[in-house]
């Protein structure tokens, strides 16, 4: 959105963060936690989400939750660390996936089982809306996370206002938790059981279906399926997951939510 892109300007052209090789590194934070409050008061961000099909109050959610990340001191605080960071190194903070996000995969993991399981079943409305092309040049990494990202925002501007109210509380609570806790470990045997767990339920669930062989070699070749193909096991995926229940439920959002 253009939003961020206001932020870089701000902070690129130099507006009031020091960057000097001998520098008061608190001052500079404090400097970019200040330019991130400003942000709702200077960038377009209710035209931006309009734009994205926003509307009533829908947007106004959308512009709360905008106003809630960037404000938020301990989203702030952690989002002014990763800017510096980048100054330092830029290859050590992943500014193509932007500011939130990443911060958001490091806390999803911490989520009662029902908050992770509401966030993935609306990112499975968000799977079954997007285009057959769409949707399998996302599931086949094929597309530019930038990209990715307007197209499930014009989705979520479509939900009830409800759905999209408890979905941005689960969103802004594992920014909360990244911002203070590292992401969720699991063991490699533990890791191991989700997957051969997940490869079993898959291959029941496509030998269910009239494309069995199309599809397995697809599962197993993603990125080199087709779109329609790499697009039905990645719908086929959310729904076996979100039919499993108790424990194998929970430790597979739990793997699914690793950053």
């Amino acid at each position: 959105m253009r939003f961020v892109a206001v932020l870089a300007w701000l902070i690129l052209a130099g507006t009031g963060v020091a960057l000097a090789q001998d520098r008061d590194t608190r001052a500079e934070r404090q400097e970019v936690i200040r330019l991130l409050g400003q942000l709702p008061d200077i960038a377009p961000i209710r035209e931006d989400l309009r734009l994205l099909g926003f509307r009533g109050d829908n947007l106004d959610l959308a512009v709360a939750q905008a106003e809630l990340l960037y404000r938020d001191p301990v989203i702030a605080g952690y989002v002014a660390d990763q800017v510096i960071a980048a100054f330092e190194d830029p290859t050590a903070v992943r500014v193509s996936d932007g500011l939130m996000w990443p911060l958001i995969e490091r806390g999803l993991g911490h989520l009662p089982t029902r908050d992770l399981k509401f966030y993935y079943t609306v990112e499975r409305k968000i799977m079954e809306t997007l285009t057959i092309r769409q949707c399998g040049m996302a599931v086949s990494n094929r597309m530019r996370p930038a990209r990715f990202a307007e197209l499930t925002s014009r989705v979520a501007a479509r939900l009830n206002t409800d759905a999209l109210e408890k979905y941005y509380r689960i969103q802004a609570q594992a920014a909360r938790i990244g911002a203070r806790r590292q992401p969720v470990r699991l063991s490699e045997v533990a890791a191991r059981r989700v997957e051969e767990r997940l490869q079993a339920s898959m291959t029941r669930s496509i030998m269910a279906t009239d494309r069995a062989g199309d599809l397995m070699q697809a599962m197993i070749n993603l990125e080199q399926a087709s779109t329609t193909e790499a697009c039905a096991i990645g719908r086929l995926f959310m729904n076996t997951v979100l039919q499993l229940e108790g424990r194998a439920l929970s430790d597979t959002l739990v793997y699914m939510s690793r950053p």
